[in-house]
């Protein structure tokens, strides 16, 4: 099935985190600024999980995370959630997993072997 091969090994919450703090380690921003926007990051995130963040399958969530990290690197370690808002939006756009496709995902989460 589909929802199977798309989804087996997608991350979840916490390692999208991860992700954007792998694409943080050669941003040139200080550690603070790095740990300020990791925090943003995992609050935006958490904010659209269910609409959005968590329909990303892994190439397009290491690739939400590197624009957003690409922001932190060009702005001396500044993310707001409006910049963030504006990545997921492009993305969601085109995302592989939206309409019918992820009304079948969401219907599919329902269901369980217990």
């Amino acid at each position: 099935r589909f929802d199977m091969q798309l989804f087996t090994g997608t991350p979840n919450l916490r390692s999208r985190v991860v992700q954007f703090q792998q694409s943080l380690a050669f941003a040139s921003a200080t550690d603070k600024a790095k740990g300020g926007a990791v925090e943003c990051y995992r609050r935006y995130l958490e904010s659209v999980w269910t609409q959005d963040a968590m329909f990303m399958n892994y190439l397009e969530g290491m690739q939400f995370a590197r624009a957003c990290a690409d922001l932190v690197a060009s702005s001396n370690g500044e993310l707001t959630e409006e910049e963030m808002a504006s990545i997921m939006r492009q993305q969601a756009a085109v995302m592989t997993v939206r309409g019918s496709t992820r009304e079948e995902f969401v219907a599919s989460m329902e269901l369980s072997r217990f």
